[in-house]
């Protein structure tokens, strides 16, 4: 017999998918489709398991199973072969750049917007990208820092309706 089930468990929404498509891990290189040979080292390093092959089996972000941590095992994983650079490759980021190109975006289904009591998305973020502004009658409206966000994704797994996604980040 299994334990209490946690809050995250209750009100997830894990269903059964095909393979998934999404964002590409940290460090990406711009040639990352040509570079990425499929090996799956990086999906078997990542100690957060929230890599996935994609229908090619190139690995992607699953950022419902849980955050980035930015701790860099898919970078070591992966090396060049055959004439290929590195798909993943820290080092070659430019100056300034984001590891992750993303910024979570807070959609309308979002339960506190709505009037119930929820901060789950800004418990996990380090960063304290999600803030939570007092509104009239007690509810407050989160809203997400594009200057602090670090697209890491944790707050996608905390949300117990999927109001969150990942867009890309641009400095616009």
């Amino acid at each position: 017999m299994s334990g209490p089930m946690s809050r995250r468990a209750l009100f997830g929404r894990r269903t059964a998918k095909a393979a998934p498509a999404g964002h590409r891990p940290p460090w990406s290189s711009s040639a990352f489709d040509a570079a990425c040979d499929s090996c799956g080292d990086c999906i078997k390093a990542c100690p957060e398991a929230i890599l996935a092959g994609d229908a090619a089996g190139r690995p992607v972000l699953v950022l419902d199973r849980g955050g980035c941590t930015f701790c860099g095992a898919c970078d070591v994983a992966c090396q060049p072969r055959e004439g290929r650079s590195a798909a993943i490759d820290r080092a070659a980021l430019a100056e300034g750049a984001r590891a992750l190109p993303l910024l979570a975006e807070l959609g309308g289904a979002c339960i506190s917007i709505q009037g119930v009591s929820c901060r789950l998305c800004g418990d996990p973020c380090d960063p304290r990208a999600i803030r939570f502004r007092p509104m009239v009658g007690g509810r407050v409206l989160p809203e997400i820092s594009a200057e602090t966000c670090t697209g890491c994704g944790v707050c996608v797994s905390a949300c117990p309706v999927g109001a969150i996604r990942m867009a890309p980040w641009s400095r616009a």
